[in-house]
């Protein structure tokens, strides 16, 4: 009778610290879901949702169905927490966030309303507002399966798919105002044929906030550069292939950008075979974030005098 009742104290413990945990984890989960959304929302001044959260071992927190604004959806979120958080005030350490099939949609005309871009503008002119709101430092952070959709009024314009990224920092921590490095791969999407061309950034940020990069694309049909296509090359050009070299720099006031690029297998409508020799140009990019002027210098081309011969 004794092992019986033994047997039967055991299991009813059991049961007990199960659903005590289980009641617990399920407090804390939800608490910890609102907190978050609370704090990310203060620090960014965007608005947030999660569809569903939870904790794991070891120490994680999943995230699924989170919504920025209406412009950035995320399929999941891993968060690493390091133990250091707990000696900070205010402040949430990460020694990696993971995030799994983020889409990005850009539409034209909306830029400022870009998941809280606004303000981290205001942010930048004014630190002292960062006071009442908590600190996130991140060790690294990686991005699978992204994708990066452009739109303007007719719909889809640009689409960038199967983007794979990592921003890390030499230092412990990746903290503005110091050095950071960032790499990101994948594909221009063709609309009409649905093939993938490659494309890849790599560069750094500098502690000043000025950014070296550089970017190169091969084999990008032209019907993928969209509103490019459509207004410059359309008229001319029936089908060919970019290959695109640029080196980026980016500074408070404006971005400059050395370009080289080459068109190849053109077929223009008005001939029936494709032109023997690619098209060709460099050419220096300048934008001005102020008054939003483009400039081109140092420009040297063929493609002017093959695309729009009137002769």
């Amino acid at each position: 009778m004794k092992p019986l009742f033994k047997k039967t104290i055991y299991i009813a413990a059991i049961f007990t610290i199960t659903a005590l945990i289980f009641l617990g984890y399920t407090y804390t989960a939800g608490n910890l879901k609102s907190f978050v959304i609370k704090e990310l929302e203060k620090s960014f001044g965007a608005k947030l949702s999660i569809a569903h959260m939870r904790m794991s071992f070891p120490l994680c927190f999943q995230l699924k169905g989170v919504k920025i604004n209406d412009t950035i959806t995320i399929a999941k979120v891993y968060l690493y927490p390091s133990p250091a958080s707990a000696f900070l005030k205010k402040t949430f350490i990460f020694s990696n966030i993971k995030i799994l099939e983020p889409v990005i949609r850009i539409k034209k005309g909306r830029y400022e309303s870009f998941a809280g871009f606004r303000q981290f503008k205001n942010d930048t002119i004014n630190p002292s507002s960062k006071n009442s709101k908590a600190v996130f430092l991140v060790s690294r952070i990686d991005v699978k399966n992204a994708a990066i959709i452009f739109e303007n009024e007719e719909g889809i314009a640009i689409e960038l798919v199967k983007i794979n990224a990592n921003l890390k920092s030499p230092y412990a921590y990746l903290t503005p105002g110091r050095l950071l490095n960032f790499n990101v791969s994948g594909f221009i999407k063709d609309k009409d044929s649905d093939s993938l061309s490659p494309v890849r950034l790599t560069g750094r940020i500098k502690g000043d906030y000025t950014v070296k990069a550089r970017l190169k694309a091969q084999d990008v049909g032209l019907t993928a550069l969209g509103p490019v296509y459509e207004k410059y090359l359309k008229q001319k050009v029936e089908k060919g292939s970019l290959d695109f070299t640029g080196r980026i720099f980016v500074s408070k006031n404006d971005l400059k950008a050395d370009c080289f690029c080459r068109i190849n297998d053109i077929i223009l409508k008005d001939a029936v075979s494709k032109l023997s020799a690619p098209l060709i140009a460099s050419f220096i990019l300048g934008f001005d974030f102020k008054d939003k002027a483009i400039k081109i210098d140092n420009l040297q081309s063929n493609l002017f005098s093959l695309l729009f011969d009137k002769s």
